[in-house]
């Protein structure tokens, strides 16, 4: 049943990597841009804070267990927070 429902998840993330691209293809240029920026940027973040989390874990400076829905909450923000700024920017 666990392999099953991993799947099920793997699956639903090849399907939303799909509709992500999809999406991206019918943006307009500069929206495409500050999307791929917003994207580059929270990909960054999720690489240095997810390494740096880990690491915080293994060496024991944090108190509590490096738990994954922390990093995708890092990463949501960083990517909110880009893609709004980078409205800004190109007003």
């Amino acid at each position: 049943l666990s392999f099953i429902a991993i799947l099920v998840n793997i699956l639903a993330g090849v399907v939303m990597i799909a509709a992500n691209k999809q999406h991206l293809d019918g943006l307009a240029e500069l929206q495409r841009k500050i999307q791929l920026e917003a994207m580059a940027l929270a990909l960054g973040v999720g690489l240095v804070g997810g390494f740096a989390y880990s690491t915080m874990d293994l060496a024991d400076v944090i108190p509590f267990d490096a738990d994954i829905s922390f990093l995708v909450i890092l990463v949501s923000l960083a990517y909110i927070g880009a893609t709004l700024l980078g409205r800004r920017k190109y007003q």
